[in-house]
């Protein structure tokens, strides 16, 4: 499980654009809340006669997924009674999960279960928008793979040529080394938590900037080691605001989401009427688990599966960036501690055969999880909103993409 990642805003509307101003953010907190309600994709989909599930096509039920074994493809009847079987135990009043499979060019079952909000009582949706914590590593990684094709960023370039004012390591440490893990850079998180930052109080990425300034000595020397450090995709966002001028989320807005018609935002200060609260269960209660920590780059976009969904093709047929984009991600890419290999913010394993790419977040109380078997041209992505309903698909997907193969 990745540590505890900042929280930012999306509201996601089928209506709406890819990306939006807060002007549209608050404009829609006046709409009412909807009753509670569960709801189903490819129920959706199939109603509206389009490929694309819509938000206001829900429908009255209890805590059990309106979906029918008819409301999917012949032949995935099996595949949906197996899926829904694992978050079965996810009441009405329990934090809620959404899950998503993508088949080639199609989302083949998306569902949700249990609770976006405890108080006041809302159902989780597949609307629902979350924030997908480390996951979004994967975009910040591409953005400097477009910028090195570009020739603004060179991924064996010192950090300190992008940015100066940083201590005397940033000589020694190259932007490769941050993408890969291998730069023996201390995790900014845990430099706040030991200065008495808590998860509940405001950190900004002035403060990160700070108690990095402070570091004298890395855990170890550059490219000797392997170590998850979200200091290494939170200082990637600086180098992209630095040689482009734009904040890492208005660059991805325009060069990723909207190319890809993803509905997806990374800013860590509008207000999300809507979003999902996380939770974390603590002293015999639910408490509410988000964090208002500003920092972003090691994570911070929010969305929902099925639109996160529409960036796993970019492992097996790739639009954003250089053709050969997915041999670079995984060229030199260094081992892990737990097996398979870090290569742009994406970890590469290979059993039986089988190569599958995944990440997985964990923010305040949201835990994501995203794999690709780009052989098969197959994704899923699952959401909760808590790590006690965490289902054992997030700790180990391989299986939920065998039932769906």
């Amino acid at each position: 499980m990745k540590p505890r990642r900042v929280v930012c805003a999306l509201v996601v509307l089928a209506l709406l654009p890819a990306c939006f101003s807060e002007a549209d953010v608050a404009e829609e907190a006046s709409v009412e809340t909807a009753q509670p309600t569960v709801e189903s994709d490819v129920q959706s989909a199939a109603a509206t006669g389009s490929g694309a599930p819509d938000p206001a096509a829900t429908t009255q039920a209890s805590a059990t997924p309106t979906a029918t074994a008819s409301d999917v493809a012949a032949g995935d009847e099996a595949a949906a009674v197996a899926t829904r079987a694992v978050f079965a135990s996810i009441g009405a009043d329990d934090p809620g999960c959404t899950i998503a499979v993508r088949r080639g060019d199609d989302i083949v079952f998306a569902e949700a279960y249990g609770a976006a909000s405890l108080d006041p009582a809302v159902p989780m949706t597949t609307s629902t928008v979350v924030d997908i914590a480390s996951t979004s590593k994967q975009f910040t990684a591409t953005s400097i793979l477009m910028l090195a094709d570009r020739g603004l960023v060179a991924l064996d370039a010192p950090v300190s040529t992008y940015l100066p004012d940083l201590p005397d390591w940033s000589d020694e440490v190259t932007v490769l080394q941050m993408v890969h893990h291998t730069s023996g850079i201390p995790d900014y998180g845990d430099l706040l938590l030991d200065d008495g930052v808590e998860f509940e109080d405001v950190a900004t990425v002035e403060m990160a900037i700070d108690v990095l300034d402070e570091v004298t000595e890395l855990e170890f020397s550059p490219g000797a080691g392997w170590e998850y450090s979200n200091s290494n995709y939170f200082l990637l966002a600086e180098i992209v605001n630095a040689v482009t001028g734009d904040d890492l989320g208005d660059f991805l807005a325009a060069e990723v989401f909207q190319p890809l018609g993803m509905k997806a935002v990374m800013d860590p200060v509008a207000v999300i009427p809507g979003k999902a609260k996380s939770y974390e269960f603590d002293d015999g209660e639910w408490i509410v688990a988000d964090s208002p920590w500003q920092p972003l780059g090691d994570g911070a976009i929010q969305t929902t599966p099925s639109e996160l969904l529409k960036f796993a093709s970019e492992y097996w047929q790739p639009s954003i960036g250089p053709d050969d984009v997915n041999e670079r991600r995984f060229a030199n890419a260094p081992d892990t501690n737990d097996g398979g290999r870090y290569g742009f913010g994406i970890i590469e394993s290979v059993e039986g055969g089988r190569r599958i790419v995944e990440h997985d977040g964990a923010w305040g109380g949201f835990v994501t999880l995203f794999a690709v078997e780009p052989d098969a041209r197959l994704a899923v992505a699952i959401t909760c909103t808590a790590p006690e309903s965490d289902p054992e698909a997030i700790e180990s997907p391989r299986w939920i993409l065998d039932v769906w193969l």
